[in-house]
């Protein structure tokens, strides 16, 4: 009967390779993968540390974050722009997702920086086994245990280029993985600020419909008194009543408004739809003030600090990283073996005689040991594969192309977006103005038209014409606020502009973020 164990342990680090990278400044990925991305999952990424200087060849890189801490959120009282965004940072599943992509690339990186290493284990055999050697009439028997353990030290000396590129491929990815985690960041920060402006847009309409509520009761009032006083008719008093009516049906309607918006920033927070808040309202100091940039200094800006753009370029980089690896599987491999052991054996013999048993002979047990040493260089080149190789290089070569045209898309993508979001600031920003004008003007005409139909120069026509102008006006002064605050809010996010530079802010906190 045959029994064997077999164990093998590898991975030992070298103590004096660590005690020669220990002397260095920076943090080794293979051992803290961790300090290459963001420290959480509420905090930017950006290339400003020692941290990250290797993380590319000769591009200075670095990572760790200043940016914003998150907070607890408490649903009591109101919040402010800046403490859902805060909350949010650190709360919402997409953040906290890119945070550890991000974490997953810096591990990734950890693996394939071991490929740099020598491999150090342990190899052991222990095995028993009994051996007959039948002859005529007689037969010979051992009874063997072994044991074989042996250090052993492996290292790639010569790869022709194939470490280098999946280094560099996946420090790429690793770039890339943390600017889109940046990315994802001002993605948060925007989708907050218009859920916020949209829940502050259906708070001020609904304010809005109950001035035009107050608004429709005097009128109705009036004409009753007039009414009393013979100075107005039925068909009056019906028309104003009609107006009453509209205005509490437009008054009802806001509520539900006020609901879907709730919800959307709830969503955009990382919070259920079901949980309570209220928002500090925006105040007409808050508003973003007008600025006088160019669109191409825009774009330019946007095209400069795209996080998202950046990570495309991160992304051709690691394709030509690809490229090299496929490449140099054409070339052989040569390594450095070393290994100490001994065999250690321990065997008993023993002669049996079937025809004459009386001659049978037991040995006692004997213990042998050998020592074992060896020290080497091995080699591999693979000759012909079929052609896999070569297909390999068409693939990398493909794929790096894939990537520059979707480089290229994002660029005019990043310019396109730009454009549409600058002229939609301006555009909004000329029509808030009209909105105020247009309101004081209605005001005006209403203030007018009452008068002169208290002094019966005015038809009930003419003042209910005038009472719904007034009605109008507010609702497009609402609507023309909030337009221009997500206007703003997207042009922001289309420029990159980073999330702590803000336009327009208070003890509430910021409001609008400018380009």
């Amino acid at each position: 009967m045959n029994r064997q164990l077999r164990w093998t342990i590898q991975g030992f680090a070298l103590p004096a390779l660590l005690m020669l990278h220990g002397c260095g400044s920076q943090p080794l990925p293979e051992l803290n993968p961790d300090a290459f991305v963001a420290s959480s999952e509420s905090q930017t990424w950006s290339p400003s540390s020692s941290a990250t200087q290797a993380l590319q060849p000769g591009d200075g890189m670095s990572l760790p974050l200043a940016g914003i801490e998150a907070m607890a959120f408490a649903p009591e009282g109101t919040q402010s722009l800046i403490s859902l965004v805060d909350f949010s940072l650190s709360n919402r599943p997409e953040t906290r997702a890119a945070w550890e992509r991000a974490r997953v690339a810096a591990a990734q990186l950890g693996m394939v920086r071991a490929q740099w290493y020598p491999t150090f284990g342990i190899d052991a055999d222990l095995s028993f086994q009994r051996i007959i050697f039948p002859a005529s009439g007689s037969a010979f028997f051992i009874e063997q245990g072994m044991i074989d353990p042996s250090l052993n030290l492996n290292y790639l000396l010569l790869d022709f280029g194939r470490r280098k590129a999946d280094d560099d491929r996946v420090r790429a990815m690793l770039w890339a993985a943390n600017l889109q985690y940046d990315r994802i960041l001002q993605q948060t920060i925007h989708d907050v600020q218009v859920g916020y402006f949209q829940l502050d847009a259906a708070i001020a309409m609904k304010k809005a419909a109950e001035r035009n509520l107050d608004l429709a009761l005097t009128v109705v009032d009036m004409i009753e008194d007039r009414m009393a006083m013979g100075l107005a008719t039925m068909p009056e008093l019906l028309l104003a009543r009609q107006d009453l009516a509209q205005a509490r049906f437009d008054l009802e309607a806001t509520v539900a408004g006020i609901s879907v918006a709730r919800s959307d920033l709830l969503f955009a927070c990382g919070l259920p739809a079901t949980m309570p808040i209220e928002i500090s309202p925006i105040t007409d100091e808050q508003l973003p003030d007008s600025f006088n940039a160019r669109v191409e200094e825009v774009i330019n800006q946007a095209l400069s600090r795209r996080p998202d753009l950046a990570a495309s370029v991160a992304k051709v980089r690691a394709a030509d990283a690809a490229v090299a690896r496929a490449e140099a599987e054409f070339m052989p491999q040569v390594s450095a073996y070393a290994s100490l052991g001994g065999v250690f054996t321990r065997f008993q013999t023993e002669i049996a005689e079937s025809r004459n048993p009386a001659v049978n002979q037991t040995y006692p047990w004997t213990n042998a040991s050998t020592d074992t040493w060896a020290v080497g260089l091995g080699g591999s080149w693979m000759i012909f594969e079929g052609f896999q190789r070569e297909n390999a290089v068409r693939a990398a070569r493909a794929s790096r192309r894939e990537a520059e045209e979707q480089l290229r898309g994002l660029r005019l993508a990043v310019i396109s977006e730009t454009w549409d979001a600058f002229f939609s600031v301006q555009a909004a920003s000329r029509q808030y103005e009209f909105g105020i004008a247009l309101l004081d003007s209605s005001q005006e005409a209403y203030d007018a038209i009452e008068a002169a139909y208290i002094q019966g120069l005015a038809t009930i026509t003419e003042l209910v014409e005038a009472e719904k102008d007034l009605q109008a006006a507010r609702s497009t002064l609402v609507n023309t606020r909030a337009d221009l605050l997500v206007a703003s809010s997207d042009l922001t996010y289309a420029a990159g502009t980073d999330h702590g530079q803000w336009m327009g802010s208070d003890a509430n906190g910021p409001v609008a973020a400018g380009p």
